[in-house]
């Protein structure tokens, strides 16, 4: 029996399909605070296969904090909000750093 989560591509997928499909170079932080840099290869559901230069490291997501794309292709659009006072909208409002 299959279920619906089974059949539907997640947010994770589909961003980790496309850093893999355009060989992105990613840094990934891992909740201890180290960064590792390289790119995207392969990924299941426990674990992303991270290669940088001759080296390829396993590296499980329940370790992983944070995957970020150095050059900004695969970023998500900037978010928006209404402007306060009939301003143009600000891209940079109500982000988080």
């Amino acid at each position: 029996m299959t279920s619906e989560h089974d059949r539907t591509p997640s947010v994770q997928d589909n961003f980790l399909q496309t850093l893999i499909r355009d060989k992105t170079t990613v840094n990934v932080f891992l909740v201890n605070g180290i960064r590792l840099s390289g790119q995207l290869t392969a990924f299941d559901q426990f674990a992303v296969l991270l290669e940088a230069g001759p080296a390829v490291q396993l590296v499980f997501k329940h370790a992983i904090s944070t995957v970020l794309p150095v050059d900004g292709r695969a970023q998500a659009r900037e978010p928006y909000e209404a402007p306060l006072r009939g301003d143009k909208p600000n891209p940079l409002r109500g982000r988080v750093r």
